[in-house]
């Protein structure tokens, strides 16, 4: 299941999977967590303290095992005000401290006293999470593109998104891009506003899908564009 499947957003599509589908609907949903995030997910691993305890692989495999198989762990997401993303990064931290405690009970360093508090400091590290982000962002920019191409091929303007490519993407100049197309500079330039807009209402689609407020969709745009470029 790609992003641009939704019927709605994000949450509801995952919702509606749960409710209706049984296993397979659990499956669906698994899916698409696993593709969208387990790459950002081992991003953080490997620039984090976590890169010591496990292989990012093996680290982030077990999260998805023990998280995505609960049945209420979605929905309890969709009752949190977390965007999905940050949800999944805290729950890597849990799963990161569960494993130092089995690590220590095994090794005889634990007494299995039952406490419920952590075995180790384990927090969110900024710069490690920086990159979780660069990682996910690129991704999402990414599918945003092509969302945006594919809605303007299906209403027959795929020289828009040409236009836009070259320029923002290629770095070629209207002017030039008007020479090779056979149009003038104002009309790329026409076509190319037309595939930002696309673009951009692709993204912020993609992020609210994500959990992301209304009121924080400039504010978070203007952070993915920035980390996505570092």
């Amino acid at each position: 299941m790609s992003s641009s499947d939704f019927p709605t957003t994000q949450a509801t599509w995952i919702a509606d999977q749960l409710a209706r589908d049984g296993d397979a609907g659990r499956a669906a949903v698994h899916d698409h967590i696993m593709r969208l995030y387990a790459k950002p997910l081992r991003a953080y691993v490997q620039a984090s303290s976590l890169r010591t305890l496990d292989d990012a692989d093996a680290l982030v495999n077990g999260f998805f095992v023990t998280r995505l198989s609960r049945t209420d762990y979605m929905a309890n997401w969709q009752s949190s005000t977390l965007p999905l993303r940050r949800w999944l990064v805290n729950g890597l931290l849990l799963h990161a401290r569960e494993r130092i405690r089995e690590l220590k009970k095994a090794s005889g360093a634990c007494g299995d006293c039952g406490c419920g508090s952590p075995c180790a400091e384990i927090s969110l590290e900024p710069s490690a999470f920086e990159q979780f982000e660069r990682s996910w962002s690129r991704a999402l920019l990414g599918d945003a593109c092509a969302l945006a191409e594919q809605e303007l091929a299906h209403e027959g303007d795929a020289d828009a998104w040409e236009v836009f490519r070259r320029h923002f993407l290629d770095g070629i100049e209207y002017a030039d891009i008007g020479l090779q197309l056979r149009i003038t500079a104002a009309e790329a330039r026409t076509r190319s506003r037309r595939a930002s807009y696309r673009f951009e209402r692709a993204l912020r689609k993609l992020l609210a899908d994500e959990g992301v407020a209304e009121s924080e969709l400039d504010d978070e745009i203007a952070w993915l564009m920035e980390v996505s470029g570092r």
